[in-house]
């Protein structure tokens, strides 16, 4: 399944006409490869416009108008790889050192004083790159112009969606996986290696969980050190599931308990999963976004009336999935765990449309009693909403 090469040229065109629309001679786009996983901010840029991956390095972009795109690349194999690939053939293999310099010999003949040029992904940008083209285009105003590819990125396609039902099977294969081994006798980190093994050989250009195995799982951990356990009759568990496959995010969270769960493990369950319903009631398209997360909070709040005062562990409610683990714009709605109860989330005005992709993981870490978090890849349909992870929404008895 790949996504046609038209749908990219009509990308970049839509693009290059909000550019030229306010004003830009250019756009210069920044963007780290998949290995950063779900580290990245930039990532997604560049698999948007044309679907490039610089694996462990990085690669930069330049769109002109009415022409087509320039790839800088990091090296001679990488850029018979890109001219294999694309449909443009403007590729220049240029170490990551000298991307700067490289840039502003494309852009200096081209660029008269007084021009703007839009950049997009200097929150990875280093900053010798950045201050190569302060200093060598001192008479070009360069202004952040990630907003022209967030607002498109908003609301996915039928490729998209397409890819990402992929991703969410690939979440629901791994905790068929999970449930194979964590009665194995392996050690807790090399569960994880089992199951980022099954994610790569079938294909994920990157995989990756946080496991928490024990009496009470207190946080996410994904270190040899602190994943070292054998999980034993009794613990409780706590999974998380990232894949990145052909570029699209997919993301699940379970719960359970090796062995029956204690009766205040099914009763945090209960809340959770009751959390999750709450806030899947209010994606409909026309309501605005922030209702989801504030549906959530209301059943905590009943439950747990003073949680959000109290020193707990705390995921973030929600975000959006996309060509980044958290997709601009849709993400910034959901507020981060160490706002919440500390005066008002500022309101957004975003109205969920058919075609926006969320996830939704409400969770509670009852420090020393128990722990319970869910997570589900949501579509938000013409009528309502398609959860695309399958894998039951359940507490797991191993």
């Amino acid at each position: 399944m790949e996504i046609p090469i038209s749908i990219f040229k009509g990308r970049i065109k839509q693009v290059q006409e909000q550019a030229q629309e306010e004003k830009l001679s250019a756009l210069v786009i920044y963007s780290s490869g998949s290995s950063l996983g779900f580290a990245s901010q930039t990532h997604g840029y560049m698999r948007y416009l044309c679907d490039w991956d610089a694996k462990n390095q990085a690669a930069v972009l330049i769109l002109l108008p009415k022409q087509d795109p320039i790839l800088l690349v990091p090296g001679r194999s990488p850029q018979l790889f890109a001219l294999e690939t694309m449909w443009f053939d403007n590729i220049h293999a240029v170490p990551q050192t000298e991307f700067g310099k490289k840039i502003v010999s494309i852009l200096a003949p081209l660029l008269k004083a007084g021009e703007k040029i839009g950049y997009i992904g200097k929150s990875e940008t280093p900053v010798a790159l950045y201050d190569a083209l302060r200093n060598d285009l001192q008479k070009i105003a360069i202004t952040d112009a990630n907003h022209i590819i967030d607002q498109l990125r908003t609301v996915k396609d039928s490729h998209a969606i397409a890819f990402h039902r992929r991703s969410a099977q690939m979440c629901d294969a791994l905790f068929e996986t999970f449930y194979q081994e964590v009665r194995s006798g392996k050690r807790v980190y090399q569960i994880q290696a089992a199951l980022e093994h099954k994610a790569k050989h079938e294909g994920c250009e990157y995989a990756s969980t946080f496991m928490s195995i024990g009496k009470v799982p207190d946080r996410p951990r994904y270190a040899k050190k602190e994943c070292s356990h054998i999980p034993k009759e009794g613990d409780q568990v706590l999974l998380a599931l990232f894949v990145l496959m052909d570029g699209h995010w997919g993301h699940a969270i379970r719960t359970g308990t090796l062995g029956e769960p204690s009766r205040v493990q099914q009763e945090l369950f209960e809340i959770t999963l009751k959390m999750q319903d709450a806030a899947l009631e209010q994606v409909v398209p026309g309501n605005l976004l922030d209702e989801v997360w504030k549906a959530s909070e209301k059943v905590l709040a009943h439950n747990y009336p003073d949680a959000r005062k109290k020193d707990w562990y705390w995921l973030k409610t929600g975000h959006s999935l996309g060509l980044d683990y958290s997709d601009p714009i849709l993400s910034s709605v959901f507020p981060a765990p160490s706002a919440m109860g500390k005066g008002a989330q500022k309101a957004s005005q975003i109205k969920i449309m058919p075609g926006m992709l969320l996830e939704l993981h409400p969770n509670i870490f009852l420090p020393d009693k128990a722990t319970a978090a869910l997570g589900d890849m949501v579509l938000a349909t013409n009528t309502g909403h398609e959860i695309l992870t399958h894998f039951p929404r359940e507490l797991m008895v191993l």
